[in-house]
């Protein structure tokens, strides 16, 4: 399809065939004849034929407000855009599609059920220039083109599902090529049906029984039609669950913008701004905040959020809708009615765990109890599918169909055992381990999906002799994450009664060993087990059984770990109660047998299960502080991230504590974070809690920022004796102050002069109490000169771990890139951006030998101002800055920066030369691997065509910045693994 004309025209009978004509500048005579048929022939006389009746249009129609087409709503574009209705009375338009076809179409609306931009804001892989280069006139033309049969979106009016739903519902006609707009548009079958959650078509009908007459005379086609077009907007209320009346009265912010005719009604605010900010539908109704990721809702959180639920229920309560939970003896039953259900078609089609050659896994099946137990054990080994897997049974003499297994599974290696006496039976079964792997297993236990495969690749780790899982119980919570054992032998299930992957146990760490359930570890480990003595020979509580098999391990072979993983997911029956006596007796069993390997650990059981003891020999303890990062703040979040990343491979054991007073429980950055770092979140009552309830159990604290310090001040020196003496870090590489300072720049090439001692003072405030620490690093040298200014000296040069990567040439790159995630928030950033687009990308038109896109590498799609600025020719689709910022940086060819200030690091611009990209930057300062423009945008134009352009400049700044971030990431490992090491000596010397 060839690109269609700047200014397209109205196309009816008789005209000359054009390469493609939008729909909605289509003139349709039939629909035209129909709609108007007392005016033209009141005006003419008669009514014309298709020709004549489209000329008509043309000379006197379109002055009259009347539409070529049901695509293009003449009335309601005069009424939506004030300004060309004022146009058209001074007689600068004849008509709105005059104004349309000329300018309008470039980013107005011009039908009451479609949202140009709209269409472009929820569909980011779609740009105004993307569409014309397709060969459509606008989103508009694309949309009845194509978008609609690809159920696309643009107002929160129209949900093409809902509707398709409710054609089938009442079993109407439905063509599939034909888009549901077209279809809503062109029958008269569907008015009353729901096209969206948010109108009410029967119940406007009977609150406004006037609009069934309008309706019926043409001149609305459909309540919905009369809602979004009457000329009294803020008379008629969509739905039951909102009162417009009521809404403008309590939000006079909303009222001014509306008798400013920014907005049509209270309710168009309450649609795209008010549900999501928490305001009240009627003076009965109120919802919470309701977050979404970025300033802008995307589709998913129009059609699904608290309000559009009520009105699925019908205005009834949530609590409604949540069913009473069923007992654990309920779930019981329903566990053995399950394994009942299983047995005719496991008669008739055999379970197979035949093998040939060496098995990746053996399993060990424990006596079963009861047979139904043994077959839900036995289909879930099945249903894994990890590979050749053999399958011991320890036999226990039982008396029901157990001894008949063989009936419903193939290849089962029986082997006889004492009923009760776990240690022996493992004993036992180990000679006949044929695989380099074992998993232990309680019949009755079930796998979930991906659990054995993810259990084996933690077991292939350096150092790991066994994985523990995360079990759970019927009810679906957690029953144990890992065994703790106490110095006295006592057994503690840590987590027991949480949601399963709560935040508590939903992280990789060592533990002491598991008291049921499963357990995979090396078959070399478990078969050096030496012979069972009398003692735990005598252990009858399964626990016990299960913890003395994990101490042996350990006392084997000292240097191996027992792991806990969250994602080696269980779920296990009801677990008996042992007697108090019982457990005693047997406590002081573990204790005396493994006195030497519990000599690290607590000398009592914890006060809870959620109470978490690391012993230091398991590695150093280290709790990083910070504050809740925002979307905007990337740079935070890759420190974070690579400082976990150093914690873990240095051997830490890290715990990283969110601050948040306002949002506990919402940040979703301990997804980017290793498996092997805990992460928690809440305020400073809460991060209390944990050092009381971890009393010295933290060797080394590193705290990210100034005011972070200044929040937890108070409580650090409340708790002095339960925080380490020493190994206090401040991490000073984000300035609030400075970034402050760069956010309120203007893009000009003379500064505005700033005033310094306010800049100092602010700066000092937020390093008031870096005192408190016996470390603080920085980034650069710059923020060690600006730090000094205020007092703060003695810091520690760390930089930032920017990893090499390995990227295209020069030949194989194209394209701009900028990192625009920064962008998203009000600042310098965002300022820069814009002026670069408007000023800077139009002078680079006809000047490359290739066509250049500019890429907003960003991670989210949801930013009203990014999505407005993908709206100006050369900008990419949100959507393709969607990729990591790495591999954008290896596709393109340069980097567009703002300019910097003292004090403030350029992140993006030092990540991006890592992978060998170069930077066109704004100000004068002399950059590696960057080259420098001054704030002209004929001159920023002319810095970028000639680096795009030139193979050899280009390459050396390439090398330049590689080197900068390779010498950079050495300093970096080098400076911290120093810090954190020194802290290790000292507690080594200590003990």
């Amino acid at each position: 399809m060839t690109q269609t004309p700047d200014i397209p025209s109205a196309y009816g009978p008789g005209d000359e065939p054009r390469a493609h004509v939008p729909l909605w500048a289509v003139f349709d005579p039939d629909w035209y004849r129909g709609r108007y048929r007392d005016a033209v022939i009141g005006m003419v006389g008669n009514m014309p034929d298709d020709r004549g009746l489209y000329e008509f249009w043309l000379r006197d129609g379109a002055r009259y407000a009347h539409s070529p087409n049901r695509y293009f709503d003449e009335i309601w574009y005069r009424r939506a855009h004030f300004d060309v209705e004022n146009g058209i009375r001074m007689g600068v338009f004849d008509s709105g599609f005059q104004h349309y076809c000329e300018t309008g179409h470039r980013g107005r609306s011009c039908h009451w059920l479609f949202s140009e931009g709209g269409y472009f804001s929820l569909n980011p892989d779609l740009t105004p220039s993307l569409v014309r280069e397709l060969g459509f006139a606008n989103g508009y033309d694309h949309y009845l083109a194509i978008g609609q049969v690809e159920r696309r979106a643009s107002s929160a009016f129209f949900v093409p599902d809902l509707l398709r739903a409710g054609i089938f519902q009442n079993r109407l006609p439905f063509d599939p090529a034909t888009g549901e707009f077209s279809r809503l548009l062109t029958s008269t079958d569907l008015g009353a049906l729901r096209t969206s959650w948010y109108f009410d078509p029967v119940w406007y009908l009977d609150q406004y029984p006037e609009v069934s007459a309008q309706i019926a005379s043409g001149e609305y086609a459909s309540p919905l039609h009369h809602y979004l077009s009457n000329e009294t907007p803020t008379a008629y209320s969509p739905t039951p669950y909102f009162d417009e009346t009521f809404y403008l009265a309590r939000y006079e912010d909303v009222g001014r913008q509306v008798a400013a005719r920014a907005l049509r009604n209270g309710y168009e605010h309450f649609v795209r701004f008010g549900v999501f900010e928490g305001r009240r539908a009627t003076k009965e109704i109120a919802f919470p905040p309701f977050s979404c990721d970025g300033d802008m809702p995307d589709w998913k959180a129009i059609c699904d959020n608290p309000y559009t639920a009520f009105v699925k229920r019908d205005g009834e309560a949530n609590e409604a809708d949540i069913p009473e939970l069923p007992s654990l003896r309920a779930l019981a039953s329903l566990q053995a009615l399950r394994g009942e259900s299983l047995l005719p078609l496991l008669a008739r089609t055999p379970l197979d765990f035949r093998y040939v050659g060496q098995p990746a896994l053996s399993v060990i099946i424990n006596a079963p109890e009861t047979f139904l137990d043994l077959i839900q054990t036995l289909a879930s080994l099945h249903d894994v599918n990890c590979g050749a897997m053999q399958v011991i049974l320890l036999s226990g003499h039982a008396r029901d169909e157990t001894a008949n297994v063989a009936r419903y599974a193939y290849g089962l290696e029986v082997i006889s055992s004492e009923q009760g006496n776990l240690q022996g039976g493992w004993r036992r079964a180990g000679a006949a381990i044929a695989a380099p792997q074992v998993l232990l297993i309680d019949p009755g236990t079930t796998l979930f999906a991906g659990a054995l495969n993810t259990a084996i690749a933690r077991l292939a780790q350096p150092g790991v002799i066994a994985v523990a899982p995360q079990i759970l119980g019927l009810d679906l919570r957690v029953v144990e994450a890992g065994v703790s054992v106490a110095r006295d032998g006592s057994c503690t299930a840590h987590g027991a009664g949480e949601d399963a992957f709560a935040p508590i146990v939903n992280f990789v760490r060592t533990c002491d060993g598991v008291g049921g359930g499963a357990l995979l570890c090396r078959t070399s480990v478990l078969r050096a087990i030496p012979a069972i003595d009398d003692g735990l020979g005598a252990l009858r509580i399964a626990a016990h059984s299960w913890a003395g098999l994990c101490l042996t391990l350990r006392q084997i072979m000292r240097s191996g770990r027992i792991v806990y993983d969250p994602n080696f997911l269980i779920r296990v029956p009801e677990r008996e109660i042992a007697g108090e006596a019982l457990v005693a007796q047997e406590a002081l069993i573990l204790r005396r047998h493994f006195a030497e390997v519990l000599r690290g650990n607590q000398p009592h059981r914890p006060g809870s299960a959620i109470m978490l003891h690391k012993p230091v020999r398991w590695g150093q303890r280290i709790l990083l502080v910070k504050r809740a990062i925002s979307s905007a703040q990337p740079t935070q979040r890759e420190r974070l991230q690579s400082l976990c990343r150093a914690f873990v491979a240095l051997g830490l054991q890290s715990t990283v504590f969110a601050l948040d007073e306002q949002r506990p429980h919402t940040e979703t950055i301990s997804a980017t974070l290793p498996d092997e770092i805990e992460h928690l979140q809440g305020g400073i009552e809460c991060l209390g809690q944990l050092i009381e309830q971890r009393p010295r159990g933290f060797d080394q604290i590193w705290i990210m920022g100034g005011h972070t310090l200044n929040a937890v001040f108070q409580l650090f020196n409340d708790k002095a004796a339960l925080l380490p003496e020493e190994g206090v870090v401040l991490d000073l590489r984000s300035l609030d102050a400075v970034q402050a300072r760069f956010d309120a720049r203007k893009v000009q090439a003379v500064r505005d002069r700033i005033d310094e001692a306010d800049f100092d003072q602010v700066l000092a405030d937020e390093v008031a109490n870096a005192w408190f620490c016996q470390d603080i690093v920085v980034a650069d040298v710059a923020q060690e000169q600006v730090l000094g200014k205020v007092g703060v000296t003695g810091v520690t040069i760390l930089g930032d771990d920017l990893p090499l990567h390995d990227s295209p040439d020069f030949d194989n790159r194209h394209g701009l890139l900028f990192a625009a995630q920064p962008a998203t928030a009000p600042g310098y950033s965002a300022t820069f951006l814009k002026w670069f687009v408007r000023n800077v990308m139009t002078r680079l038109n006809g000047r490359l030998a290739e066509p250049v896109r500019l890429v907003l590498a960003c991670e989210t799609t949801q930013s009203h101002d990014l999505s407005m600025i993908t709206h100006h020719q050369n900008v990419a689709p949100l959507r393709d800055g969607q990729a990591d910022f790495a591999a954008l940086a290896a596709q393109c060819r340069l980097l567009i920066t703002p300019d910097q200030v003292e004090g403030h690091v350029a992140f993006d611009r030092l990540a991006a030369g890592a992978c060998g990209l170069p930077a066109v930057t704004g100000g004068e300062a002399a950059l590696q691997g960057a080259a420098s423009a001054p704030f002209d945008p004929t001159a920023f134009a002319e810095a970028i065509i000639t680096l795009y352009q030139d193979r050899e400049t280009w390459q050396r700044l390439s090398d330049e910045a590689r080197q900068q971030a390779r010498a950079m990431t050495t300093v970096y490992r080098d400076t911290l693994a120093s810090l954190l090491r020194q802290s290790l000596v000292k507690e080594e010397m200590r003990d």
